[in-house]
């Protein structure tokens, strides 16, 4: 059971830490995009700045998950017991891809008077952000299913 609730910890922190980056994120974007100063060298230094964040963040996580993994087969583990844990990293997951969806109306709604290039740079963001948030999460889900 402690490699399951180690899976579920290291969901929750990877899912809504990054979550947390990425809106971060987001709402630098839609700043410049208020402020006309939507140019590529600044948007770079703040996909570097998202992506050294989602490293820190997703340090403790994995870190939780190799714990997690030393701990697998201890026990033996009914359907039951699994699913309290799967709700719970399932609703990190639905919790994360609304807030993501919003975040990026946000944005799309401000970013109204930028050409097809800039939109496809920020819908590619979001994009990113899905894929950097449900990583871990995804991971814990496998893990859980292998006990």
């Amino acid at each position: 059971m402690t490699a399951v609730w180690l899976f579920t910890i290291s969901s929750v922190i990877a899912g809504l830490g990054i979550l947390f980056a990425f809106k971060r994120l987001m709402k630098g974007l839609s700043y410049r995009i208020k402020r006309n100063e939507f140019h590529f060298k600044g948007l770079q230094k703040d996909q570097i700045r998202f992506f050294i964040q989602v490293g820190l963040i997703e340090a403790v996580p994995i870190f939780l998950i190799i714990v997690g993994f030393m701990f697998m087969g201890e026990e033996n583990l009914s359907t039951a017991s699994l699913l309290l844990p799967l709700l719970i990293i399932l609703a990190v997951i639905i919790f994360s891809l609304l807030q993501i969806q919003k975040t990026k109306a946000e944005v799309m709604e401000v970013a109204s008077n930028l050409n097809t290039e800039e939109l496809s740079y920020v819908k590619s963001l979001s994009f990113i952000g899905y894929m950097t948030v449900l990583g871990i999460p995804i991971l814990a889900i496998v893990a859980i299913f292998l006990v």
